[in-house]
Order: structure tokens, then C-alpha cells, then sequence
């Protein structure tokens, strides 16, 4: 399943709490001694093979029933928030991962899991006080970093992923000359030039694990961060030597996948979510994957936190929803999920089966351990997307130098924090 984005904090209308006033809490049932769990889930990953296979399993183990209420992915948040705020009608929903205040939400995850969870998950799930908030999901893990055509690099001579900046350019130098684009970059979805940031991100963080929260204090600016200009300085030079694709301000995410699944493109900067898209265009692709090299060639894998599934405070079913997402992710079901979605588990006896080289290559980085978890999932700010996707659309259009893009990453930081309301802004 993707990884949903899914606000803080609860802000509901009056007019949508209203609405969904009318929903019933989730109760056991009179006289049946079964139970109705309402677990809402986006639409996205309803239908995912294996996954309701997994929860009918359940149903007939118990027999109790999960009533699955998928909620179109651009909409899921307002509706939990909205339920939430009702304290009703859902005893099962993702996000909320950054509320302060947990508690009043949600309550706290307990299983055998717990321990059959890889160290590096089990310390990014894991609040200070040891509390656990939340059940993973049986899907895979995901990390941002370069995702390339094998047969591609090959073909111009690249037969090792490259371990710093200038490697990395004089690998895509090599696959200029074979005809084929070095470097597909998708300006006009601004989400994958996000991509790059997060890979970048990743490689400071590792470097300096207070990072997040001297920026959030004000306490460091971004321009000063060690790396900081020369990994924009690279991308800058790579559009400016001809090392990207011409339309690189225009071109689609659908338009990337596609031209690196075809051979036509080398490499492409984003989440390893993206080897299943390219699959599906050519499923024959041999695809790699590698972390985004820095200056000074140390690199550092930022591992997304799994998905995880929270039981409503209110919920009356509470331990039976606990239950069945215990359920899901004891190892044959989590196994079974694993084999028919190939990826990286945050669990250490599931390993996918037939897995591509992509997928390969992230569980060799994630079973060396060290990761960390992405800078957006660590920073209690609100990631001021559009203004730094704006800066980026005007790095990759020529239209600033990297300098001017780093103040217009601070100015956007600095007014994210102060909009926030957080101290030292």
C-alpha cells in the first residue's frame, strides 16, 4: 500500500462533524456475541492483492466482521478527522501520527509483533516513553534515492552504482553519450522534485541526527547545513550540462516512468514506490536502485515509517480491533501479503519472495541498518511544499542559482514556522 499524507491535527467544520454525528460507533453485537469493526482505509488500498484475502481469513477465524469503508485518498483525512471528532463511526484509521496529543485519539498498540519488528522500525515507532502508537501495516517500507535502468548503465560502461557527486555525473555523462536521457526529472509534478529534497535530507540528517530540531527551533539555517550547496549545485549542473531531459520543467511523473521502463531514460530521483509504476509500463525492466550520492560520499538510507493503524479511543471493540491488526501482520498473513506485493518488511522473519533487483537492493541498505527516519517525519513543521517546489521549478527552469534557491528555502521555512506558531519563529 502507498503511503498516505495525513494531517496533524483535527480541524473539523461544524457542518461535516454534523454529518457524520448520525454515523453509529461500532459496537458488539445484541445477543451474537460478534463484533463489527469499522476500519476506514483510502481507496487505495482496498483492493491490493492479498490484503482482503487476510481480513476474510480473520472473519471466518472469529467470526466476527470488518466493515471496510474505503474513503477516496484526497478526501481520507478531513472524513477521520471528522469521525474522530464525532467519536464515532470508525474503530480502525491511519494517521495522526504527529498529534501531540495521542491519547485522546488513539490507544496504544500492544502484539507479539512488536518484537519481530527490524531495530531500526521498532526505535522510529517507538515514542520516549516506550509507548508504541499504532500496528505497522503488512506492506513494504519505502526510501527515496535513484531508481535506474540496469541494461541502460550497462550498456554505457556503468557496472557499480557511484559513490559520490562527480562519480554520479560522470556516470550520467556516460549514458548521455549512448543516446538515452541520463536523468529524467518530472518538474511539472512538483511532488518529485520533492523526491530529490527527501533524498538530500536523508544524507543530513545522518550526518548530524539534531538537524530537525535545531531547523525547527530557528537555530540553524538551511544554507549552512554541510552538503547543502553542493547537492544543489549538482542538480543545477546537471540540467545545465545537458544531463537531464530538455522538458524537464514540463514533464509528467507517468512521462518519467515511462522512459526509464523503456530504456530511453538512465535514472530518474524517487521513492522506491515508483518500481512498481515502472514495472507495470515494461515489466521486464531491470531496475536498480541506489542512495543519492553526496559530496563526500557518505550516504544515509531514510526509511519511511511503515503505515501505521490506529484503534480509536472510543471505540467499544477495541480489543477485537486490536485483534485483527495483530492478525494481519503475524507472519503467515504478513508473508502471504509480502509474496503477492514484493518489498521491503519492517518485519525480520518476511521476506518477499521473488523480489526484483529494485526491491533487492533497498532490503541489502535496509538490512545493513543506520537508517533514519525521512526529515519530514521527524520535523514538527509543516513542510512548506509548494514554496519550496516553486524554488525548485525555478532552479530546474534556470531561472535562479543555487543561492537564491537556498533563501528562498529559508524564506519559505521561516514563514512555516512562524504560520505555526513555534517558538524561536
Amino acid at each position: 500500500m502507498p503511503r498516505i499524507r495525513i494531517a496533524a491535527a483535527i480541524g473539523t467544520t461544524a457542518m461535516v462533524a454534523a454529518a457524520l454525528t448520525g454515523c453509529s460507533s461500532s459496537s458488539q453485537s445484541e445477543g451474537s456475541g460478534h463484533a463489527t469493526i469499522t476500519y476506514m482505509l483510502p481507496t487505495s488500498w482496498a483492493n491490493v492483492p492479498g490484503f482482503q484475502d487476510n481480513v476474510h481469513a480473520w472473519e471466518k477465524q472469529t467470526g466476527n466482521t470488518v466493515k471496510l469503508t474505503p474513503v477516496p485518498d484526497a478526501n481520507y483525512d478531513s472524513l477521520v478527522q471528522a469521525r474522530l471528532a464525532a467519536k464515532s463511526g470508525v474503530d480502525i484509521f491511519a494517521g495522526q501520527d504527529t498529534v501531540k496529543d495521542k491519547a485522546a485519539l488513539m490507544q496504544p498498540a500492544t502484539g507479539p509483533w512488536i518484537e519481530r519488528l527490524t531495530p531500526d522500525v521498532r526505535k522510529a515507532i517507538t515514542a520516549p516513553d516506550g509507548t508504541v502508537w499504532g500496528t505497522p501495516s503488512a506492506d513494504g517500507l519505502n526510501a527515496t534515492g535513484v531508481i535506474y535502468n540496469k541494461d541502460v548503465f550497462t550498456k554505457a560502461g556503468v557496472t557499480a552504482p557511484p559513490t559520490t557527486l562527480a562519480e554520479f555525473e560522470a556516470d550520467l555523462e556516460k549514458v548521455k553519450a549512448t543516446g538515452a536521457t541520463p536523468l529524467y526529472v518530472s518538474g511539472k509534478d512538483g511532488w518529485t522534485l520533492l523526491q530529490h529534497r527527501s533524498a538530500v535530507n536523508a544524507n543530513f540528517v545522518g550526518a548530524d541526527p539534531q538537524l530537525a530540531a535545531k531547523l525547527d527551533a530557528n537555530q540553524s539555517k538551511w544554507a549552512d547545513i554541510p552538503g547543502f550547496t553542493p547537492e544543489y549545485q549538482a542538480l543545477a549542473d546537471w540540467v545545465g550540462h545537458g544531463l537531464t531531459n530538455p522538458d524537464a520543467l514540463t514533464a509528467t511523473y507517468d512521462s518519467a516512468t515511462a522512459a526509464l521502463a523503456n530504456g530511453k531514460a538512465g535514472a530518474i530521483v524517487n521513492g522506491t514506490w515508483a518500481l512498481a509504476a515502472v514495472a507495470k509500463v515494461n515489466p521486464s525492466a531491470h531496475l536498480g536502485f541506489f542512495l543519492l550520492p553526496s559530496a563526500d560520499g557518505k550516504t544515509t538510507l531514510g526509511l519511511q515509517k511503515p503505515n501505521l493503524l490506529k484503534v480509536a479511543k472510543f471505540s467499544k471493540v477495541a480489543p477485537q480491533a486490536q485483534d485483527f491488526l495483530n492478525f494481519m501482520v503475524d507472519q503467515p498473513q504478513a508473508q502471504k501479503f509480502m509474496d503477492a506485493n514484493p518489498g521491503v518488511s519492517a518485519f525480520t522473519d518476511v521476506k518477499a519472495a521473488n523480489a526484483s533487483d529494485g526491491v533487492a537492493d533497498l532490503q541489502k541498505l535496509v538490512d545493513q541498518g543506520g537508517s533514519v527516519v525521512p526529515f519530514d517525519q521527524q520535523s514538527a513543521i509543516p513542510q512548506p511544499q509548494d514554496d519550496i517546489i516553486a524554488a525548485y521549478q525555478q532552479l530546474i527552469g534556470k531561472q535562479t542559482d543555487t543561492a537564491k534557491f537556498a533563501d528562498q528555502v529559508q524564506k519559505a521555512w521561516q514563514s512555516a514556522g512562524a504560520k505555526a506558531g513555534t517558538a524561536g519563529f
